[in-house]
């Protein structure tokens, strides 16, 4: 399988040691800006997957960056691979924050990251309802993972590891069924 994962993120990298068996490319920046939609555009056109893998977050005090990267780009990327893939899967990396979005004193940076991949995992169960198998609907799975926060260049305060999170990723590449996964426990010893 032809694998494309969107963003050179930690969890990007992770998961692309996982998934061995495939033939797996990251894009990303430098030589994409997906708060672009040219860029973005391009990626559509230079690459033909049977899987995307869109990993690409921020969480920074820049609203416009965030709001751009961790929903609108995303949501792009997803329509517009939608309309081009004929089947095949789309997975976006949302958030466990979807959960619990806001609460008192939450720093502005935060709740708009928040809200912002509250949206992408909103769009992502429409979009599966919208393709309920049909006979003008695409054989195109739409899937959304909403992690907890890990140890990453993002989640840097985090205790959890990266690993089980990669692997919970892997396993929504090796089945197209799952819609939406939650991965909001921590790992634990056993």
């Amino acid at each position: 399988m032809n694998i494309l994962i969107v963003g050179k993120s930690d969890l990007g990298k992770e998961l692309a040691k996982l998934c061995v068996e495939h033939n797996v490319t990251i894009v990303g920046r430098p030589e994409y800006d997906i708060t672009s939609q040219y860029e973005c555009n391009r990626i559509v056109r230079e690459y033909n997957p049977d899987c995307v893998v869109l990993t690409q977050g921020t969480l920074n005090n820049d609203t416009w960056n965030s709001l751009t990267v961790n929903c609108t780009s995303t949501i792009y990327l997803i329509s517009e691979f939608y309309e081009k893939m004929t089947c095949g899967q789309i997975i976006s990396v949302s958030s466990a924050t979807v959960n619990w979005q806001s609460w008192p004193g939450i720093e502005t940076h935060k709740l708009v990251y928040a809200t912002a991949k509250t949206a992408l995992s909103d769009f992502c169960k429409h979009m599966n309802r919208k393709n309920i198998p049909d006979k003008e609907e695409k054989d195109v799975s739409i899937q959304v993972y909403e992690p907890n926060n890990f140890v990453s260049q993002m989640g840097i305060d985090s205790e959890q590891d990266i690993q089980p999170v990669a692997q919970e990723l892997f396993s929504l590449v090796n089945n197209r069924r799952i819609s939406v996964l939650q991965g909001l426990n921590r790992s634990v010893q056993l």
